[in-house]
């Protein structure tokens, strides 16, 4: 098989959609995000300049409700999180950067977002990435088909699994219910659900083993190294992820409902005022468009 590649345009989520098989949509988007979260707040501001500059308005002064301004809206509320993970990063900043290394044991790490995030990514989507890859190759032995199904895990795939792990973690409250068989399965039945491609049920079935068993594992590792998996901490960065790496959040109104509306009202003062006015403008007249069944 050909050797994956991920090009930096889709870590930094410049096209909203992904295709990408070489991540299968595992570092999309977040991986930029999380890394304009150590960077000095003058690129951030450059970034935030540019966002508002997008935005369209008609003559009158309002919002035009069209794909680019939901984008640069969606994009600005992205950030507002994006500097709540930097200006809540306890470490020393060296001429306003931080440094983007955490380990799955820091005790220090798991006491911020910043760390929680970044280490529950690694874990979750980053490090299986190789081996469920490796797995697609080996059950599949086609490439053309093996970066079909890629490319069908890339599109919604991790922020639709993410989301069965945030349901499944607000339902529960000791953590040994997050590792029973029907936890399991219901994040298996999400990921199954997902798949739209023309891949047999047998090969979407196995592929849905494959991500799920790996994802499992990491939880597995995650407990060991006495990660607190359950808690609002976690469900808050996991919702992070999942708005980070969505490929398009108006196709995906499980995201917008279950992650960017929540964290738009998050405590923390996440997203600011303004940006949410325009966020609900905007993504309420879309959903009123598309109507009551999900968009994917």
């Amino acid at each position: 098989m050909a050797v994956n590649t991920h090009r930096a345009n889709c870590a930094n989520a410049q096209n909203p959609g992904c295709k990408c098989s070489g991540c299968g949509g595992s570092l999309h988007g977040w991986d930029g995000w999380a890394t304009l979260a150590v960077e000095r707040p003058a690129v951030r501001d450059e970034r935030r300049r540019t966002l508002n500059g997008d935005i369209q308005k008609g003559r009158a002064g309002e919002l035009r409700s069209n794909a680019r301004n939901r984008q640069a809206s969606l994009d600005l509320a992205r950030l507002g999180i994006v500097e709540h993970l930097w200006a809540t990063d306890p470490r020393p900043k060296a001429e306003g950067r931080l440094e983007r290394d955490f380990q799955i044991g820091d005790r220090v790490a798991l006491s911020f977002d910043n760390g929680r995030m970044n280490i529950l990514a690694d874990a979750l989507m980053v490090d299986p990435w190789d081996e469920i890859s490796r797995d697609i190759d080996s059950l599949v032995q086609n490439e053309a088909t093996a970066r079909e199904v890629k490319k069908g895990l890339a599109s919604h795939g991790w922020c639709r699994l993410l989301m069965a792990l945030i349901q499944l973690i607000e339902k529960i409250n000791k953590v040994i219910g997050l590792f029973t068989d029907a936890a399991k399965q219901a994040v298996k039945k999400a990921l199954s659900n997902h798949f739209t491609s023309r891949i047999s049920e047998m090969v979407k079935d196995a592929v849905v083993d494959i991500v799920v068993d790996k994802v499992w594992a990491a939880l597995t590792r995650l407990l060991e190294a006495h990660f607190p998996l359950l808690g609002a901490d976690t469900v808050r960065v996991l919702r992070m992820l999942a708005v980070f790496a969505c490929p398009s959040v108006e196709r995906h109104r499980d995201v917008y409902q279950h992650a960017v509306v929540p964290l738009m009202g998050d405590a923390h003062g996440l997203v600011a005022e303004d940006v949410k006015a325009q966020v609900v403008t905007l993504f309420t007249a879309w959903w009123q468009r598309k109507g009551p069944e999900p968009a994917l």
